[in-house]
């Protein structure tokens, strides 16, 4: 019995040092702590022009340190341009690992806002917000470009605030985002991550056109840990914190549905008290099928934004051009 006890308590003690809380109970729990990190914030507010093809510096970072906290605003009232994209650069590579436009890196995708409150990334009266910490060792860039069919010119403002601390500057993670299209879905399959590393993925949005009828959402959310297949989920609202559909919308700390128009849904998913670690590589995918007396596979228009963290500053996935990424939807029309 007291060997037992004492194997418990050790087992408690290492599960304790290696288990990261959720965010907000880590923060709370953390929140007397004095650490020798050193507060510091870049803080702007002016007009911003961006000609076609060109870019701005928004921010560059002076490492070892963390970003604790960012936003960004403009005078467009929730209408952002999606020729903007955001590029994040951490210490001296030369391509971001951070390459999505800019609305949708909080998402409103295709510019489009929704306010809701999540646990690491906000939209409240047109003020963009994300706390998910992002580390570096030298530096941290943050760059606004345009790559749309129009020149830029908006007031524009914005805060990062950041600490800097020796900690840093041997922690490894790197935050990375990828964009992704498939417009339509081919063999009723969207991919919202491909990778190879070690890291960990941490979440998604996710928005869905169909011009189906009937419900749309039938398919799984599939990970492939290190060559390993696990279906997470057996239907899109289960991943995305509902069941048996999706009945309103809703934004909760965790996951959200957040748009029902037209054939339009949007929706998020964190991974936060549980991240999908991996060794060597993950690809995430979800089925596109719809419910037909059965499950039948489908031709929809997906759009997702991923977060995760890896190993090292990586180049991310190429994000295709404004005219791909704003083309019409090519979803398959449906008798109603």
């Amino acid at each position: 019995m007291k060997k037992s006890r004492i194997t418990c308590i050790a087992s408690l003690l290492l599960i304790g040092h290696f288990w990261n809380p959720p965010a907000q109970a880590q923060g709370l729990q953390n929140l007397h702590r004095i650490t020798a990190s050193v507060f510091n914030s870049h803080v702007e507010y002016h007009q911003i022009n961006i000609p076609k093809g060109k870019e701005v510096t928004l921010a560059d970072l002076t490492g070892p340190g963390k970003v604790t906290y960012w936003y960004i605003t403009d005078n467009e009232e929730g209408k952002w341009y999606p020729g903007l994209v955001l590029k994040v650069f951490w210490d001296d590579e030369t391509e971001p690992s951070i390459l999505v436009p800019l609305s949708d890196f909080f998402g409103a995708i295709g510019g489009r806002t929704i306010d809701y409150q999540s646990a690491p990334m906000q939209i409240n009266h047109l003020c963009y917000m994300c706390y998910l910490p992002m580390p570096f060792s030298k530096r941290a860039r943050f760059v606004l470009a345009n790559d749309g069919d129009r020149d830029f010119s908006q007031n524009v403002a914005y805060g990062i605030d950041y600490e800097q601390g020796q900690e840093y500057a041997e922690e490894s993670s790197r935050l990375h985002c990828a964009w992704h299209r498939s417009n339509p879905t081919k063999d009723a399959l969207h991919t919202l991550l491909e990778v190879r590393g070690h890291g960990q993925y941490i979440g998604n949005f996710l928005q869905v056109h169909s011009n189906y009828g009937g419900w749309w959402g039938e398919g799984d959310t599939i990970f492939d840990v290190d060559g390993t297949t696990i279906t997470h989920t057996p239907g899109t609202e289960d991943e995305y914190g509902a069941c048996w559909g999706f009945g309103h919308p809703y934004s909760y700390l965790y996951s959200g549905y957040l748009l029902d128009d037209k054939g339009d849904h949007r929706m998020y998913r964190w991974y936060l008290a549980n991240p999908v670690r991996f060794e060597k590589s993950l690809r995430v995918e979800i089925q596109n099928q719809h419910w037909d007396n059965g499950q039948t596979p489908g031709r929809d228009d997906y759009i997702s934004v991923a977060f995760w963290y890896q190993a090292g500053p990586h180049a991310t996935i190429a994000l295709p051009p404004f005219a791909e990424r704003t083309a019409p939807s090519r979803a398959d029309k449906y008798r109603q």
